[in-house]
């Protein structure tokens, strides 16, 4: 039996989606933390576990009868590591043996202030013994238009970079990435892969990509994190807002997305989706 954690998100929902046209759904199961959330997953023929990464008896009962465990990486950022601590010690406990876990790019080199805790969780998920596959994700590329945030109306667009170029990879074919990795997953056994597409971009790149497509005449200026967070204060956003935001922010000035691997091309047997196809289509 494979599990898909977060069956219920955006990157759960299409790995299922993938997986349906390798697998049967008698074969595969989705965690959710509610019935009602794993609605449209019976829809599918998928059995639903009920489970809570922050509750380790719900994931011991979740996991039984689990050969290949996806593991994607909690959205809450309190508790992280416990959290995914707790999945990976039930894992152990009931006998799962293999865990594919989803990262962000060169977690170890901690880049980003979203590195820490995954690189914490690929410490453990190490150490646990169990055997483990690493997908290392990049920023997807469908969250482009938030970080352009309204600089279609303005004309302008005021983002930190610090000059450094970024790597976006859709989201979709991550998915399509991992559902090979669950199907297959004995040919990827304790590797690490880096999820990127094959093309980094400054932001100013981005911008005038943004322009030719679209015939207008957005401008890029390069801001400050701290001008960053006193413009989003100003505008009224909540501190959970914010807080996110300026992560995001702080990841691409210290240029933790300014790199691209191989490995999602060869995953895929294809090249990625660029930066510049998706414009077009986003457009």
């Amino acid at each position: 039996m494979i599990l898909v954690t977060g069956a219920n998100g955006q990157l759960g929902t299409q790995t299922i989606d993938f997986l349906l046209k390798k697998k049967s759904p008698t074969k595969i199961a989705g965690l959710v933390r509610s019935e009602s959330k794993g609605a449209d997953l019976k829809d599918k023929g998928i059995e639903i576990r009920i489970g809570d990464y922050a509750d380790y008896d719900s994931m011991i009962s979740a996991l039984q009868g689990v050969n290949t465990l996806l593991l994607i990486s909690s959205s809450t950022l309190d508790g992280r590591v416990q959290q995914h601590q707790n999945v990976i010690e039930a894992a152990k406990e009931v006998g799962v043996n293999h865990i594919l876990y989803t990262s962000i790019v060169k977690a170890d080199q901690k880049l980003s202030p979203l590195s820490s805790d995954h690189a914490e969780t690929e410490n453990l998920l190490k150490e646990s013994g169990i055997t483990y596959t690493i997908y290392r994700h990049t920023f997807y590329m469908e969250f482009l238009p938030l970080f352009l945030g309204n600089a279609f109306e303005t004309g302008e667009w005021a983002f930190p970079s610090d000059g450094k170029a970024i790597n976006l990879a859709l989201r979709s074919e991550m998915a399509e990435v991992l559902a090979y990795g669950l199907t297959e997953a004995d040919n990827h056994k304790n590797k690490t892969y880096e999820i990127t597409s094959g093309t980094t971009y400054t932001l100013t790149e981005i911008t005038h990509l943004l322009n030719e497509v679209a015939g207008r005449n957005i401008s890029y200026r390069d801001i400050s994190v701290t001008d960053f967070r006193n413009a989003l204060q100003k505008i009224g956003l909540s501190e959970e807002q914010i807080a996110m935001s300026l992560m995001t922010a702080t990841t691409f000035a210290n240029g933790a997305l300014e790199f691209t691997s191989d490995d999602m091309k060869e995953l895929l047997g294809r090249k990625p989706t660029g930066l510049d196809e998706f414009i077009k289509e986003l457009i």
